[in-house]
């Protein structure tokens, strides 16, 4: 076979495909059953286009709404069946659409309904308004669009039944049910992780849910077996609720990559996309004058650079390694192919303009199932680190307030402690000193007498009603809650000689201790009114009796019991005791 000939049969082939022949209405009139379609001026009658046969096309093809009006001759000659009663098309918008019913005897019926008030179908995305009655069976049909806004508006118009605008019928709803049902359940995981971990993608996701979800309700159609909304309403519904889930799933990206898998210009350029699809969205719904025939191009052309950018921003987090650019990634894709066949349908590569709304139906609810197990790994992740980071918190606190020899609590933590003590009836502090452990270091050295501070730290042993704390050096603090705490302070200082020697051999001396003891007396054994003045007084309270124990020989306590504090006591009650 010659080179041409081949080139020949395969320039034919594509342009079967395509369907981008040439018009094929018959010279000097129309063949029986057909359905061919022109485009018209504003002032040009059906009988002035019918009379030139070049300017029609019969076949789904070459739509073309630059024109204001748009005719559509529907040839009922040797259709068989019961005569139609609607027209039904996809469900958009036209200034008017004007119906005209011709009859074998040249009679005609015309009816001319606004584009707004085209009754929206429930099972997909369609609409559809009554034929003119005429009487008898129309030999054709003729359907003028004025100011169609979308060519798929007048490409999928067709003669139908009374059940014309129910779609695909009950197992369509169904499917679409089941899959609002799959929809709602990532939503509340949403609700359910964001009570936990207060993170921004959590709240991205849910809004990208509730978007697809009306999306969902919308195109298919199922709104309107509960609701009655007019066309504009759901044609409002549909581009918003598109147009604001496609910018939140961007900001989603953008903050549900982990921190240095996108540079700062990426996460930027993802967050402002919503701006860019904002802009094209009023374009799509409100174009009007030379706009018109545009929008709907211009439309989903600016979906382009988005999803360009959606490639990009998960091609350089997938080579950085980031783990949940995975689920994002195969989360969007049977989404963005399902967007790249609606753009290259709108922009004039196949024949006539596709909805693929099933197909998006299942790729929307693919989307969020998956990216919801995104979201959950995420938040596992993030979770495990700020517990970790918690527990280091923690810790860190915990030694912040706490003497690394001894283990007891410091200075800092007795006054982060203060408040909770009070409350919880601690009335009574001891100021504890070593007697003359400067010679335990001098003749032993410091590490022998830093077994000796943990050994009295031992001995003064704190409970649930006795607190003990380590100021510096050899200076203890003990704070006591409970009856009986004379007795309990003074054993724990009489148990210090014994556990140090017990526990560090080979001193040449017994290690003893004096200490300051002061008790506030309360009206009754609960001891909920605690202190009742400050720490600092307090502790030069203390440290007066100390000095006094010291003066008086060490190796003692002296205590008092006070009504309250600050003011002149009566009935002060001093006592020393000496080991």
């Amino acid at each position: 076979m010659r080179p041409g000939r081949i080139l020949f049969l395969l320039a034919a082939l594509v342009a079967l495909l395509l369907d981008v022949g040439p018009a094929s209405a018959e010279t000097g009139g129309f063949a029986p059953g057909s359905t061919c379609h022109a485009a018209a001026g504003p002032r040009e009658s059906f009988a002035t286009v019918a009379a030139d046969p070049a300017r029609w096309t019969c076949r789904n093809g070459n739509w073309d709404i630059t024109r204001d009006r748009v005719l559509i001759r529907f040839d009922l000659r040797g259709v068989e069946g019961p005569a139609p009663v609607l027209l039904t098309t996809r469900l958009n918008l036209a200034r008017e659409v004007r119906l005209t019913a011709f009859g074998a005897d040249g009679r005609s019926a015309t009816r001319t309904v606004r584009g707004t008030d085209l009754d929206p179908g429930s099972g997909g995305w369609l609409a559809a308004t009554r034929l003119p009655a005429l009487g008898e069976r129309p030999a054709y049909v003729v359907a003028d669009f004025v100011e169609p806004m979308h060519a798929g508006l007048v490409a999928d118009a067709r003669l139908t039944g009374p059940d014309g605008n129910k779609g695909a019928g009950a197992g369509f709803n169904l499917l679409i049910a089941a899959l609002c049902g799959m929809l709602c359940i990532p939503l509340l995981f949403n609700i359910a992780f964001y009570r936990i971990l207060r993170e921004r993608f959590l709240l991205w996701h849910a809004v990208v849910v509730v978007m697809m979800l009306v999306q969902t309700l919308a195109t298919s159609g199922l709104f309107n077996i509960f609701l009655d909304l007019p066309l504009l309403a759901l044609r409002y519904a549909s581009a918003f609720s598109f147009g604001i889930g496609i910018a939140a799933a961007a900001a989603f990206s953008a903050d549900l990559i982990e921190a240095g898998k996108l540079r700062v210009v990426e996460r930027r350029l993802l967050r402002l996309s919503g701006v860019w699809i904002a802009v094209w969205t009023g374009v799509y719904l409100f174009a009007s004058g030379p706009l018109r025939p545009w929008g709907w191009m211009a439309y989903y052309a600016s979906f382009v650079p988005v999803l360009v950018l959606f490639a990009w921003t998960m091609t350089a987090a997938r080579m950085k390694r980031s783990r949940a650019v995975n689920f994002q990634i195969v989360a969007w894709a049977p989404f963005m192919l399902v967007g790249l066949g609606r753009i290259a349908s709108a922009l004039g590569l196949t024949a006539h303009p596709l909805e693929l709304q099933v197909e998006q139906h299942i790729a929307i609810a693919w989307e969020v199932i998956i990216a919801a197990l995104g979201v959950a790994d995420r938040f596992m992740i993030i979770r495990r680190q700020r517990d970790r980071a918690v527990s280091q918190a923690r810790m860190l606190g915990l030694r912040a307030e706490r003497d690394a020899l001894t283990g007891l609590l410091n200075r800092r933590g007795l006054e982060e402690k203060l408040p909770e003590l009070r409350r919880k009836g601690f009335r009574a502090m001891a100021l504890v000193d070593l007697d003359h452990f400067k010679l335990v270091n001098d003749r032993h050295g410091h590490a022998v007498g830093d077994k000796v501070l943990a050994a009295v730290a031992d001995a003064l042993s704190p409970d649930k009603d006795t607190v003990a704390v380590r100021l510096g050096g050899e200076e203890f603090v003990l704070l006591f809650a409970g009856d009986d705490i004379e007795v309990r302070a003074e054993r724990r200082r009489q148990a210090i000689p014994g556990r140090v020697a017990s526990a560090v051999p080979g001193l040449d001396a017994i290690v003893t201790a004096s200490m300051g003891l002061v008790i506030r007396e309360v009206a009754d054994k609960s001891g909920a009114n605690g202190f009742g003045y400050d720490y600092s007084s307090l502790f030069d309270h203390c440290d007066r009796l100390l000095y006094e124990a010291k003066r008086c020989g060490r190796n003692r306590t002296m205590s008092e019991r006070v009504h309250e504090f600050g003011r002149k006591n009566t009935g002060i009650h001093r006592r020393g005791h000496a080991a």
